[in-house]
């Protein structure tokens, strides 16, 4: 699974899968959504961990 933003919101950065097919990712939380465009010239889920913990929707945190 990879993390995805959502929108600049705090707690809006989702950990899911993202389908090929209707390009929209299905979060751990059950949301749903396009994501936003991670990085430039990348595609849209953030490489790792994302930087501000403050950003991470806390039902998508991994439980380890």
């Amino acid at each position: 699974m990879h993390w995805y933003v959502r929108s600049l919101a705090d707690r809006d950065t989702h950990r899911g899968e993202l389908s090929l097919i209707t390009h929209s990712v299905q979060a751990v939380c059950g949301a749903e959504f396009v994501p936003l465009k991670a990085l430039r010239n990348r595609g849209p889920e953030l490489p790792g961990q994302p930087p501000d913990p403050e950003q991470i929707c806390p039902a998508c945190i991994p439980t380890q």
